[in-house]
This record gives structure tokens, sequence and C-alpha cells, in this order.
């Protein structure tokens, strides 16, 4: 399965702040997640719903594999194909949910997202090529995962790559991650987003997010742009 991120109470207060701007000003109030979350998307909610509502219905199927292709053979095939090209895959071994963000309405949020653990920083530059850039302070990590991530997932939005929901999701993982970085996580960041590529988030050698600019990445859910 995809990784679930759950929260109530206390987190979902943590959730606050939408854009930019109102991140920064809004860092120290207490305002609902699930608030901040939909406001950053409302604008362009407007004036992409029509396109946004015909693409989601057109979802990219992974291909099917032979019913001869055993278990072991299609990991192998899966990995070759991400060494060798530039389209970041999910955990085949956990991947079986859409990307999808879901609120009960009483402080419970759910959100779906892709796991990619199984690249490391190696496989990462060998299908990115360098980084501008690498970072291991954990202050300016957060900020980019609680501003510039935000940002760049809404230009995903904006574009009618991502779906609102989908949008969400992914916004809520990289507060999920900043979380986390503030308590204990060690992260290093892989600069790309100047080169027009994908920001990739590291830790202990293992991918923890990547930017979803979904010409690099896959995921099931993925809107077809084709």
């Amino acid at each position: 399965m995809k990784k679930t991120l759950m929260f109530c109470g206390v987190f979902l207060v943590l959730m606050s702040g939408c854009t930019a701007k109102e991140e920064a000003s809004s860092k120290t109030n207490n305002t609902s997640k699930e608030t901040s979350t939909s406001s950053i998307l409302t604008e362009s909610t407007t004036k992409e719903t029509e396109t946004s509502t015909s693409t989601k219905e057109s979802k990219t199927k992974k291909a099917s594999t032979p019913a001869s292709t055993t278990e072991s053979s299609k990991k192998k095939e899966v990995k070759k194909t991400e060494v060798n090209g530039h389209l970041f895959t999910p955990n085949p071994e956990d991947d079986n949910e859409e990307v999808s963000y879901q609120s009960s309405g009483d402080g419970n949020i759910s959100a779906f997202v892709p796991d990619y653990s199984q690249y490391n920083k190696e496989e990462v530059i060998s299908m990115l090529g360098e980084p501008s850039q690498i970072i291991t302070d954990s202050a300016t990590i957060r900020d980019r995962l609680e501003d510039g991530e935000w940002q760049l997932i809404k230009q995903q939005f904006d574009l009618g790559k991502l779906s609102e929901e989908q949008a969400k999701a992914f916004m809520f993982a990289t507060k999920d991650l900043s979380l986390a970085a503030a308590m204990s996580m060690e992260l290093e960041l892989l600069v790309y987003e100047d080169q027009g590529k994908p920001n990739v988030y590291l830790s202990e050698d293992s991918v923890k997010f990547i930017t979803p600019m979904t010409d690099y990445i896959d995921f099931i859910g993925k809107i077809d742009t084709l």
C-alpha cells in the first residue's frame, strides 16, 4: 500500500497556511489545514474545473504483464526501466492505491501518496543528473517543504496535471515530512527546480518525497495529459 498519513487535533492545527505569502504570516496561527489547503487552490479551481473534471476521468493505467511473467521478473523489469529512464515509479511492492486526500469533517485527515523509497541518491542523480544545489540544513529544508514545494505543486495543478484532491494529498505529505524533520528525521535535499526538474528529499539514502512534476514521476490515478 502507499503510505497513509493520518492526523487529528493538534496535527490538524499544524497544517495551517496555504500560499507563500499566507504561509509567512500564519505560521503562528492555529488554523485548519483542510481550510488552508483548499484556499491555495480555490482561485485556480474556478478556471480549471471543466478541464480537471474531464481529465480526471482519464487515468493512465499501468501496462498489464503477461500471466507467464513471474513476480520476481516483474520487479526486475520495473527496476531496469526506472534506472535507465527518467520516470520515477512507485515501489511495486507497496503501491496499490490512487493518490487521494480525504477529510472526515471532524478533524481527521488521510492522504495516500506514492512511495519512492526504493530509490537512493546515486540512482536519483543517474536519472536527473547533478543537482544545482544540495541542502542539509533542517530549517532551510522545512521552509522549502512548507513554502516552495507548495507553490510547485500548485503550478502542476494550474497546468491541469494534478487534480485538486491529488494536489492536497501532496501538500499534506510535505507538511508531514516537515513535521518529521522538526522532530528527529535528518533530510537531504537535492535541488533541481531551476533545471525544470523535480526536487528530491532523502533520508538515510532513501527517497522520502519527490516534487510531483508528472513528466518525471508516475503514480496510480495520474491524469492523462497527452
